[in-house]
């Protein structure tokens, strides 16, 4: 049986990873597709539905103590991570826990693997993890024990935002890198940004790196509309958004704008306040988090006349590239890969990571103020743009064919 293993955090569980159910869509090449959410809790709500063929499994992890730590100590790839941080200055008490840890995490979820009798009855397994982290550490580990049972079995990964890019972690570090591409037969960034990263940092492993774009479905193109100027924004309502940011833009608007922000999250309460003191030429709404199919309703039945996104960083939104697909200009901030799908002046505008508020104001003015030809001109060039490298039809076909091989 050729077996695929897809290692999530959750999905089909609870939030995040929701594009994870476009994806599994054009999944195909093996016999049987498994997914296997690592990171599950007790009051995890199944959320997602999954294709015909797709199947799910529970992980039962069993709790690790402090006396797991010493048993790491011993593993060859842990010494060496260790030694690689005294050869290179870089160990600190902080580091040498966030290794442990991390192997702990991903010891934990290897042995929870290797008592699933699915698994074991595949004799080609190709285990894909969704992210770069510990799931992908036991991915590495699951690969290299059936290879020992005679079986045929490689690791797979993609990469995203912050498990590529080390100066966001919280110290500066992310944990078995070497390691990881070692063990991977490919390494798939969802950004040419991030594919360069790992390029320039571990040339060794170049030629396991390829740049692999997530998709949006073609829901249609129903384009920018500007009779009611609506700005729309769509995220989780965390600092790393930003979202303030746009509440201060605004601030100073003095022409009618509606603001429609799709998304929930522990900064909803600041944002709500914030917009309490908007002038009231300006018009703010929170209808609060939405299923995914929900979104692209609202895309479809609502005139949007741009989407925004301020971010200090991030991969390559999905929430741009539906937001494109639609045939919406978009703003937003020039960080990560999202250069990549908003080109300065041909679908929207880029802001510097650093913006003012008042050069939001400014782009936003400017969007409003062009002529209806020109504006037309942004609102094609997002769909073509997205039909040319961010369409699920696309993209995932590709990627599945490359899996299978």
């Amino acid at each position: 049986m050729k077996l695929l293993l897809l290692l999530t955090s959750a999905f089909p569980f609870d939030g995040g990873e929701e594009f994870l159910e476009n994806e599994l869509r054009y999944a195909s090449g093996f016999d049987k597709i498994l997914v296997c959410p690592c990171g599950l809790k007790e009051n995890s709500v199944k959320t997602r539905s999954l294709p015909q063929g797709v199947e799910w499994i529970p992980l039962k992890r069993a709790a690790a103590g402090r006396a797991e730590y010493a048993s790491l100590l011993r593993m060859p790839c842990v010494r060496a991570e260790l030694f690689e941080l005294i050869r290179t200055k870089r160990l600190s008490a902080a580091r040498a826990h966030e290794t442990l840890f991390f192997m702990k995490n991903a010891m934990s979820i290897f042995r929870a693997l290797i008592r699933e009798k699915l698994i074991l009855s595949a004799d080609d397994v190709t285990v894909y993890s969704y992210w770069f982290y510990d799931a992908a550490a036991a991915g590495a580990l699951l690969a290299e024990y059936l290879r020992s049972k005679g079986k045929k079995a490689r690791l797979v990964s993609r990469a995203h935002g912050f498990d590529i890019h080390e100066e966001r972690s919280a110290h500066r570090y992310l944990p078995m890198r070497s390691y990881l591409l070692k063990s991977a037969s490919a390494v798939f960034p969802c950004s040419n940004e991030g594919a360069e990263i790992l390029k320039s940092r571990y040339p060794q492993y170049a030629g396991k790196v390829r740049t692999a774009h997530l998709g949006t479905p073609d829901e249609g193109c129903r384009g920018g509309c500007r009779t009611q100027f609506h700005l729309v924004s769509c995220s989780y309502m965390v600092p790393v958004k930003r979202l303030p940011l746009i509440a201060e833009a605004l601030h100073n608007a003095d022409f009618p704008v509606k603001w429609t922000h799709i998304g929930s999250g522990p900064m909803e309460g600041e944002l709500k306040q914030l917009a309490k003191s908007l002038p009231p030429c300006v018009r703010a709404e929170f209808p609060g988090a939405m299923k995914n199919a929900d979104v692209l309703d609202f895309y479809k039945q609502q005139e949007v006349s741009v989407f925004v996104n301020v971010s200090s960083s991030e991969g390559i939104p999905v929430s741009i590239m539906e937001a494109c697909s639609f045939g919406f200009p978009v703003i937003a901030t020039d960080v990560g890969g999202t250069g990549e799908i908003v080109k300065d002046g041909q679908n929207g505008f880029l802001l510097k990571a650093d913006f003012d508020p008042s050069e939001l104001l400014g782009m936003l003015e400017r969007v409003r103020a062009m002529e209806e030809e020109d504006y037309e001109k942004l609102c094609g060039n997002s769909r073509s743009i997205w039909r040319g490298s961010f369409s699920a039809e696309r993209n995932y076909p590709e990627f599945y064919e490359v899996l299978s091989r």
